[in-house]
């Protein structure tokens, strides 16, 4: 089997086009979450969008844990131990800066500005300084099981998830050398406890209080998807230990077809966004998805003949400013729902104003971000280069 030169290396071009591609999902069906929320006329019933857009979060969780353990066991593997104050370094100097000015702009600024205050509740105001520090502390999920969160911050929910597992999963690999069997035991127990609680709401159904517990607790277990981020961990521990046998399936080109072609039929029939019983028990269509998932992120980022190629420069950069992509756009689409319907003097319907809707977002958006990128993260970014 021929060894491709990326699995010698820390950077992975096409997943960064792969970035860029999961957060224009994201944002087009952010977009018609708020057309639908402001009441107004979607391209097709927002339940066509919502396993798709639920999905490709997972996608970038288990993009997140193939990339961070794909570092952790190489740097592992070449030093026989993890640098912790490096690691949380870069992980801080790349996160933090962006996610706090969106919670400060979110929480201090835009329930001021008039076309966005529809946007927060009286549940926000109520619980205001809880609701606030509980994001800071990066628990923005159990705020989002309860209230939710305003949806001009609501993605920063992902961010909370995201850094739980890389507090943890260094630490983790750090004291231990049976990597595979961490990382299934990870992805059994997630199932076990999201399962149990399904069934749990069910059998405690006659009781409030315990209904509600438990559906507080199902709803947080939902959100903290750190299965499928393991999931992503098995692929890079294949690549990071040369488990050649398995690589070579996995590379076949009737493997690669078959799996794109499983994924977006599954996608498209929207295997998984209804129950198996009236409660979705079980519960694993996160975990089946992440297997598909991972297995493409493995062929584009070290086989040399991957079926598909994102190694392009315009995505390539797009792919780095993606963070601010995810993080910027819930703003802005709301503004460019409000600018669309001033225009107009019409509420948003008809291919017209469907594109000048879109076309905005997607400009302001992508300007915004690059703009974040190269006058604020890039100067966190190059901090970040002396802890490598």
């Amino acid at each position: 089997m021929e060894k491709d030169y990326s699995r010698r290396k820390n950077y992975f071009p096409n997943l960064d086009g792969l970035r860029f591609i999961g957060s224009l999902i994201i944002i087009i069906f952010h977009i018609e979450d708020i057309k639908f929320i402001n009441h107004r006329e979607t391209l097709a019933p927002l339940r066509y969008y919502s396993l798709i857009g639920n999905m490709d979060v997972s996608l970038f969780f288990v993009l997140s844990g193939f990339l961070i353990t794909y570092l952790l066991l190489k740097e592992k593997k070449a030093t026989g131990t993890i640098n912790l104050k490096s690691y949380y370094t870069r992980r801080t100097l790349r996160i933090w800066p962006l996610y706090f000015l969106i919670v400060m702009a979110g929480f201090f600024v835009l329930p001021h500005i008039s076309w966005f205050t529809e946007d927060y509740s009286s549940n926000i105001y109520k619980h205001f300084w809880p609701f606030f520090f509980a994001t800071l502390l990066f628990l923005s999920p159990f705020v989002r099981s309860t209230s939710g969160l305003p949806r001009t911050i609501g993605p920063i929910w992902s961010v909370g998830v995201e850094e739980f597992f890389y507090i943890c999963w260094p630490i983790v690999l750090k004291i231990t050398k049976k990597y595979l069997w961490i990382f299934l035991s990870v992805v059994v127990l997630v199932l076990f406890v999201r399962n149990a609680l399904f069934l749990g709401n069910d059998f405690f159904s006659w009781k409030e209080l315990h209904n509600t517990l438990f559906r507080f607790a199902r709803g947080v277990i939902m959100q903290y998807r750190v299965s499928c981020m393991a999931i992503g961990g098995i692929g890079a521990y294949w690549v990071i230990f040369e488990k050649n046998k398995i690589l070579h399936f996995i590379y076949r080109k009737d493997v690669q077809w078959v799996t794109y072609v499983i994924t977006i039929s599954l996608l498209l029939l929207r295997i998984g966004v209804k129950p198996i019983a009236k409660e979705g028990f079980p519960s694993v269509f996160y975990e089946m998805y992440s297997v598909f998932f991972m297995v493409i992120i493995v062929n584009l980022a070290t086989n040399s003949r991957s079926i598909l190629s994102l190694d392009y420069k315009w995505m390539n950069y797009l792919g780095k400013v993606s963070y601010g992509l995810y993080m910027y756009h819930p703003i802005l689409r709301i503004l460019s729902l409000q600018m669309t319907e001033s225009i107009f003097k019409r509420e948003v319907s008809g291919w017209q104003m469907n594109v000048v809707l879109y076309a905005s977002t997607l400009i302001f958006t992508i300007i915004t971000a690059i703009i974040s990128y190269e006058f604020f993260e890039k100067g966190f970014l190059k901090l970040k280069t002396k802890f490598t």
